[in-house]
Formats: C-alpha cells, structure tokens, sequence
C-alpha cells in the first residue's frame, strides 16, 4: 500500500506530507489527537486506513469525519462535501461509554461480543440532553444510527474518540462514508481522485501497511491553508 499511496501523491494539484507512525501507541495516540484538534476547530477529515469494509457502511477505514457538536456540520458536509441534499442525516460513531450516555441502547449493547452497533445497522433513540450536545447525529426523529467502536477492533478510531472526548467534551464524531459522487474509495488513488472532487474536505489521512501517515490536501490555488495552519498549531500545542 506505500507505494500505492506514494503513485497517487504523485500530482501537481495534491499537497502531501509525512505527519506521523500508527505502529506504535504513541504515534498512534498523537495521530489521533491531531485528529480530533482539526474535528474540534470545525475541520473535515478523511481517514483511509487498512482493508475497506464491504457493505455499505463506513466504519473508520473509509470514513469522512467531523464535530457531532456543531449544529452546522450536517448542512455543510452535504453541501460542500458529499454534494448531496440537505436533510441526509449524519451517523454517530461513539465509544461504549460515549453511546450509553447519549442513547438508549437495546439490551446487550454492552457485551463484550458480537453485537449489531458495531456496525452501524441499528438506529437508536436519543436521549433528552442529545440534541442539544450532538445536534448533528441526532436525526429529526431523535434517533441516531449508532456505530459502537472498541479499541481491540480498530485502535485508531478508538483513540481519535478519547481524544475527541479531550478536545469537545464528548466521545462521539460524525461518520460518513468517504465517496463524493461516486463509490466508496477503496484504494489510493480513489482516494486522492475523492479529495478532487470535493471542495470541503480540509483533508485526507492515508494510513500505509507498516503504519506511516501522509497527509493530502487541496495544493497549488486550491489550498484554503487551514490543514497547515492547523497542523503548525498542535505542533506548536504539543511542543514538537
């Protein structure tokens, strides 16, 4: 897969750059709060990472990400991202905890095997608070269609979760599925061709097989400059 993300890089329009290593828990951990520092200031991120999931479901290998907490997410994902209309709603990937405390759950959600909210196919009612702490997830019923994420599944997702609980006060983040007119993308090159087509995604975070991280971003007239600027910040935060 690196030398398929690095052919893909590979364009006059794309900016690119090294940010990091996922093989260790302190790469991992600082991947993901980079993450989650973008999320918190209003950013849109793409993460590709892994093997796509089949179905129709993005469950953190192929996902737009984004702030459950800003009333506005929803209108500008669908507007300026997936070109799509305005009321789709907007799914919650949630820690454990994160959905037991904005949702009522069924009976055995909180097992530690096989259960249906790990991927994505059951909605469930929100509770009173919801609303108005996750306005974007919330559909106009007050349900959510609820993905339960856990750290032995997918490490990554999981700590860019606890890290959004640091950074906006809760352990949930908008997934969508990452496609902009078109499929799902399941490799690089889809990938770079998705972040083309869309004018609102700050960025794309390609994840290769032995754990280095690049990140990809609109170049040349097309760089609005928020992914550099908000990459210099958390540098900066973090003292790196």
């Amino acid at each position: 897969m690196h030398d398929d993300i690095a052919a893909a890089l590979k364009a006059d329009d794309i900016a690119s750059q090294r940010i990091g290593n996922i093989a260790t828990p302190a790469g991992r951990d600082a991947i993901a709060d980079l993450m989650a520092f973008i999320v918190g200031r209003g950013g849109i991120v793409a993460l590709y990472q892994g093997a796509a999931e089949t179905g129709p479901r993005a469950l953190g290998h192929r996902s737009i990400l984004a702030n459950p907490c800003d009333p506005h997410a929803r209108e500008r994902l669908n507007e300026r991202v997936k070109y799509r209309e305005a009321i789709r709603p907007l799914a919650p990937m949630a820690t454990l905890e994160a959905a037991q405390e904005y949702f009522d759950l069924l009976e055995g959600a909180s097992d530690g095997s096989y259960n249906a909210y790990n991927y994505m196919v059951l909605t469930a009612q929100s509770k009173p608070h919801a609303r108005d702490k996750i306005p974007a997830v919330i559909h106009a019923d007050g349900t959510g269609r609820v993905q339960i994420v856990r750290a032995e599944d997918d490490p990554l997702t999981y700590a860019y979760l606890k890290a959004l609980g640091r950074h906006i006060g809760v352990e949930i983040s908008v997934n969508t599925s990452f496609n902009v007119a078109g499929p799902i993308a399941q490799t690089p090159q889809q990938a770079i061709d998705t972040l083309r087509r869309s004018k609102g995604l700050d960025v794309v975070l390609l994840v290769a097989s032995d754990g280095k991280v690049t990140a990809a971003w609109h170049g040349g007239d097309r760089d609005s400059g928020r992914f550099t600027k908000w990459l210099s910040e958390w540098r900066a935060e973090r003292g790196i």
